[in-house]
């Protein structure tokens, strides 16, 4: 029987339920030595959120049908597995963590000699036995990252890394990109060492008009493209991009469909800013549950397209292999 690994341990990947692939439900900038990495970070200030904030957005996502939540947030960003086990018990919801180490600069001091082998053995053993001392196991690696440029020496180390952890784990491996650059690439580094496409999430495929082309070429060599800023109609300071509308993400993803190959489609919503929240005038995590499924139905995309992307791609992504 194949399981998915949650904060509250392994449940059953079948029957499943509708999941947001990629989110975050804690999330603060840590402070670290590096001068890059602080400059770096003066662009994140706003992504700072308490599970305090977040319990109600999960509450209300599992009470429109939410069934499981991947919090993807990592090493140095503010991950708090207890607080993702409370969120898990007090709603109901599935939660599966990350481990993982977003792109450089913020790679957080601690991994900063540290070659493949070695960071391969921290993610194993955050998947394995658990983060630290608390026993609260990862389900999936990421998001690992890259950013504007081509991928840095030091990301390639990270990205050999998670290869080899999820090679060795089963877990897949879910990737942070700018507007789809280096999706490729990062295909590339993580089948060298062996890893199978299907354990592969390429992210962020949908902050500007989604690429066809370039998703389809993921698809062909095998990963799962991600739509996952599903809710995201403004413009963003930190990317300094306008990003796209949900009609346009729906309009795609119908297209896809005609095309059938939405069979390697996951959705989510990259929750993670103040501005997402209900209580700040924005969509909230129930979101991708509600008022995009009925756009998406109302632009034509099937509903068993929807449950397909939700649930049995999620499942299947999820599953240990």
């Amino acid at each position: 029987m194949k399981v998915v690994r949650t904060v509250l341990g392994d449940v059953p990947a079948e029957p499943w339920g509708p999941t947001n692939a990629h989110a975050h439900l804690v999330l603060g900038i840590e402070e670290q030595q590096s001068a890059a990495w602080n400059k770096a970070a003066d662009r994140f200030r706003e992504h700072k959120i308490s599970l305090e904030d977040t319990l109600p957005e999960l509450q209300s996502y599992g009470d429109a049908g939410g069934f499981c939540l991947v919090d993807v947030t990592e090493m140095g960003m503010g991950r708090d597995p207890e607080a993702l086990v409370r969120a898990s018990e007090e709603t109901g919801v599935h939660v599966v963590m990350g481990t993982g180490i977003y792109h450089e600069p913020f790679h957080p001091d601690a991994i900063a000699d540290l070659d493949d082998v070695a960071i391969a053995e921290l993610l194993v053993k955050e998947v394995t036995e658990g983060v630290g001392d608390t026993g609260i196991r990862a389900g999936i690696i990421g998001e690992q990252g890259t950013y504007t440029g081509p991928m840095t020496d030091r990301e390639a180390v990270v990205f050999r890394a998670s290869a080899m952890a999820a090679v060795e784990t089963g877990v897949a491996v879910t990737t942070h990109t700018y507007l789809g650059r280096n999706a490729l690439d990062q295909i590339d580094v993580l089948t060298s060492q062996g890893l199978d496409p299907d354990r592969i999430v390429i992210g962020h495929l949908d902050d500007t008009e989604p690429d066809l082309d370039l998703i389809r070429e993921i698809i062909n060599r095998g990963a799962w493209a991600q739509f996952d800023d599903i809710g995201y109609e403004y413009y963003t300071e930190v990317l300094q991009v306008q990003m796209t509308t949900d009609v346009v993400r729906a309009g795609k993803l119908r297209q896809l469909a005609e095309e059938e190959l939405t069979d390697q489609v996951i959705l989510g919503s990259d929750f993670c800013r103040r501005r997402h929240l209900q209580a700040e005038g924005g969509p909230g995590l129930v979101h991708l549950v509600t008022g995009f499924r009925a756009l998406a139905e109302a632009e034509g995309v099937p509903t068993e397209v929807l449950d397909q992307c939700m649930i049995d791609n999620a499942a299947a992504m999820l599953a240990i292999q």
